[in-house]
């Protein structure tokens, strides 16, 4: 590749224009790796991530996981309460689970609820925990 365009610059000496003729060129080889830059399964026209990307995403995804698990193994009442939750809205098959998810764990006596649908759900051979 070349840098004709350069003729019409303020670059009068020869030799930089051979240096940047070569650092473009290096360039081009270096930044338009097509299997590393490009992603040939665009999606309606946007662009998808490319495989340094990809990689980079998977990474996060399994460092997230982890430490959800960390946590959730650190707070088994999380645990019991999810699965309460569960059957709630199994049961109750609310219209806006969004709004009865807000409503349920915004209550104010969330805790005695729970230790009291914990003996209801989970202890009466309805479900293990």
């Amino acid at each position: 590749m070349s840098f004709d365009h350069l003729n019409d610059t303020n670059i009068t000496n020869q030799s930089e224009k051979e240096h940047v003729n070569e650092f473009y060129d290096y360039q081009i080889r270096n930044m338009y790796d097509k299997e590393k830059y490009i992603n040939p399964h665009d999606i309606a026209g946007q662009p998808g991530l490319v495989t340094s990307q990809a990689v980079e995403l998977e990474k996060k995804k399994v460092q997230f996981r982890m430490a959800n698990e960390i946590y959730l193994r650190k707070h088994p009442e999380l645990s019991v309460m999810l699965s309460i939750f569960l059957f709630r809205v199994l049961e109750e098959k609310p219209d806006d689970v969004l709004m009865y998810a807000g409503k349920f764990f915004d209550q104010e006596h969330l805790e005695e609820v729970i230790l009291i649908q914990k003996k209801h759900y989970l202890e009466n051979g309805n479900a293990t925990a």
